[in-house]
């Protein structure tokens, strides 16, 4: 089988890509939605965009949420995903198609001594398990 469509959420912040890059992955069928396009939209408009029973792999860049709920990261920006809004995209994703693998990156643990970072993301993980049918 092969990959019939990328979709990336909570995308924000100058310099994470190019323009063309941005130009080149839309005319190849990927959907690139904003974090404020999420809030905007919802993630029901998001899970819609999605065919139901798809074989997913599931990419979550922890850097995609926002600073105040996920600090340990190597790119922090402002306006990232909510806890709600993540927890419900992933458990939506498991719900809606069929989740074939996951990875959960860039916690970067050093930066935030409390362990609330680690927390977050392992939460994440369950919630994204725990949804699966």
């Amino acid at each position: 089988s092969h990959v019939e469509r990328v979709v990336q959420v909570g995308l924000r912040g100058v310099g994470s890509a190019r323009r063309p890059d941005v130009e080149d992955a839309r005319a190849a069928g990927g959907l690139l939605v904003t974090a404020r396009e999420l809030r905007d939209r919802g993630v029901g408009w998001v899970l819609d965009q999605l065919p139901a029973g798809a074989s997913v792999f599931v990419a979550f860049d922890l850097d995609g949420l926002d600073p105040s709920l996920c600090p340990a990261v190597n790119a922090p920006v402002p306006g990232g995903l909510s806890w709600d809004e993540a927890a419900d995209l992933l458990s939506g994703v498991a719900i809606r198609c069929r989740v074939v693998g996951a990875a959960f990156t860039e916690l970067a643990p050093d930066r935030d001594p409390s362990g609330a970072s680690a927390v977050v993301a392992a939460r994440l993980v369950i919630r994204l398990l725990s949804a699966i049918p």
